[in-house]
């Protein structure tokens, strides 16, 4: 038998495309770092002071064309945080593993990019990569001429890969795509981030993340196209003049809702056909919203029509994407409880990406497994105390829960948990500033984790 005889079966070109703020971003001119320090202690000093993310607001430059300021250099390697959001693993792992199941390390590519920006100008960039690692994969002693691209994409990546088939017209040049928790329908919690919170005092943190957020044209790309606004006895779709409402920029919300419909196009299309997706499940996610004097208020249900008017159903998700907006009509879905950041970095979606690029069966994850939801606040302040609470189980010897350093990825804390309407939850308190890592695990499949900032107690106040 070769020694590669339990190696690959495929023989295509890949690229791995990270999600939003899955890129680490320098200044050009400076090197400087911008964006995915190794120091996880640089989010609690940037999202504090506002200091450190100035430079990462869009210019009017940049929005004009102008976007040589800020490079991408290369995909995630540390944690990293965003309020809201929660955090952002890093993709090594994930593309550690996908090297060492291709044929060659050379058929793979890290495409970096500016995720600040908008899908369709990234997307742009990613042709031009992407030409050029097709034709140099084809050229290449252990390549075959005959490659085509298989795009593993993690979130707002999965976008990026989807304009390029779709509106750029790859599908003849892509085998498939991988998607592991793409929001194809948006997400509500977009809409929240840019809601200016009039008469709802929010966190210093959020404050600073909904300033930033508004000036980028790809936070906008993440707003939701489907039914979600909540209006008593109808939902509708969210519309220009709604998020203009809620203090945001009319024009790239404009622009961004027209990208969205050229990216969904028909989604009989056989760019559809060729996505893999994987979804997150059992997670509490914001589903819908119900908008009020320019704030934008998540419910965690969706609004589906019933013959007296409409239905609410809590269908859960990733924790930031709901379950029915990571795939489109056409797909055939995976699913995995598991955390919106953590799904490109786990066992199980590393594996889902693996089992494509091989063109091998994924193989089911462990039968008769106990799925469960993690819930942690995205800021805690240090010294007080907060509950981190698990859903789809009540047993509390059956779910092991831990705290971790993000950065080394130290033990500080394993609470005991309590039976708590219908799930569990155990209290903790954090001693120092940081950023952690809360993780709960049950049976045979990875931990469910989140990441969380802990900053002094006045910093987090309302």
């Amino acid at each position: 038998m070769s020694p590669n005889a339990d190696r690959a079966t495929g023989h295509d070109a890949v690229i791995v495309i990270p999600g939003i703020m899955g890129s680490e971003l320098v200044e050009t001119t400076t090197g400087r770092t911008l964006w995915g320090l190794a120091d996880t202690g640089w989010y609690a000093q940037a999202w504090m002071s506002g200091k450190s993310l100035g430079a990462l607001a869009v210019t009017d430059a940049e929005r004009a064309g102008d976007t040589g300021r800020i490079t991408a250099r290369r995909l995630l390697r540390f944690p990293a945080f965003a309020p809201l959001l929660h955090g952002f693993e890093p993709y090594t792992a994930l593309t550690t593993r996908i090297r060492q199941v291709a044929p060659d390390r050379a058929a793979v590519l890290e495409f970096a990019y500016d995720w600040r920006l908008s899908v369709g100008h990234n997307a742009t960039v990613l042709a031009a990569a992407a030409e050029q690692h097709l034709d140099q994969w084809r050229a290449h002693p252990a390549g075959y001429p005959d490659a085509r691209l298989v795009l593993v994409a993690h979130s707002m990546g999965g976008l990026v890969a989807r304009y390029l088939t779709q509106v750029l017209g790859w599908q003849a040049a892509v085998r498939t795509v991988v998607t592991l928790g793409t929001p194809f329908y948006g997400a509500a919690k977009a809409a929240q981030l840019l809601s200016s919170g009039r008469g709802a005092p929010l966190p210093l943190p959020r404050r600073r993340l909904r300033a930033l957020a508004r000036t980028l044209p790809g936070l906008y790309d993440l707003l939701p196209s489907y039914r979600c606004v909540d209006e008593g006895s109808s939902a509708r779709r969210l519309t220009v003049s709604d998020v203009t409402a809620l203090g945001a920029d009319g024009e790239l919300t404009a622009e961004a809702f027209d990208r969205r419909e050229r990216l969904l196009g028909d989604s009989s299309a056989p760019s559809s056909a060729l996505q893999r997706p994987l979804v997150g499940v059992e997670q509490d996610t914001m589903q819908s919203l119900v908008l009020s004097d320019g704030v934008a208020e998540g419910r965690s249900y969706t609004c589906q029509p019933a013959p007296d008017g409409v239905r609410r159903v809590d269908r859960r998700g990733d924790g930031t994407v709901y379950r029915e907006a990571a795939s489109l009509a056409g797909m055939e879905p995976m699913h995995l409880p598991q955390t919106h950041g953590a799904l490109a970095a786990r066992a199980e979606g590393i594996a889902h990406a693996c089992a494509v690029v091989t063109e091998r069966e994924a193989g089911p994850w462990l039968a008769g497994v106990t799925e469960i939801g993690l819930r942690v606040p995205d800021v805690v302040p240090v010294a007080e105390p907060f509950e981190i609470r698990v859903s789809g189980c009540d047993d509390p010897a059956a779910v092991t829960i831990r705290v971790n350093e993000a950065g080394t990825n130290r033990a500080v804390a394993q609470p005991l948990s309590a039976r708590r309407d219908g799930g569990l939850a155990a209290p903790v308190r954090l001693v120092r500033p940081g950023l952690y890592r809360v993780e709960a695990k049950a049976g045979g499949l990875s931990a469910v984790t989140e990441l969380l900032l802990a900053v002094a107690p006045q910093e987090a106040e309302q």
